[in-house]
């Protein structure tokens, strides 16, 4: 398997409450809490990530975005956008 250095590394993580209060009523309850329009950060600022940890990524063009599947599996969905238009990243 080759690991690849993205160009940025997610750091945003929700509050569990405040998204699920956000939530319209008519929406199924989630057994997580989906990351919408989330933060990104220079790899050389994730010191919460080791080499070998795992992520997905995708790149569009020149833009470089990295999922880690640590914040994807306590969140289950991200809700992005791509210069191509929206994207859900999932684990």
């Amino acid at each position: 398997m080759r690991m690849f250095r993205l160009a940025s590394i997610v750091a945003s993580v929700l509050a569990g409450s405040a998204a699920a209060a956000a939530q319209a009523p008519s929406q199924p309850s989630l057994p997580y809490t989906a990351v919408h329009s989330p933060e990104f950060i220079d790899p050389s600022a994730a010191t919460f990530m080791a080499d070998e940890d795992r992520v997905i990524g995708v790149t569009v063009g020149k833009i470089a975005k990295a999922y880690p599947a640590g914040i994807l599996s306590q969140h289950g969905l991200v809700e992005d956008r791509t210069p191509d238009g929206p994207i859900a990243v999932t684990w």
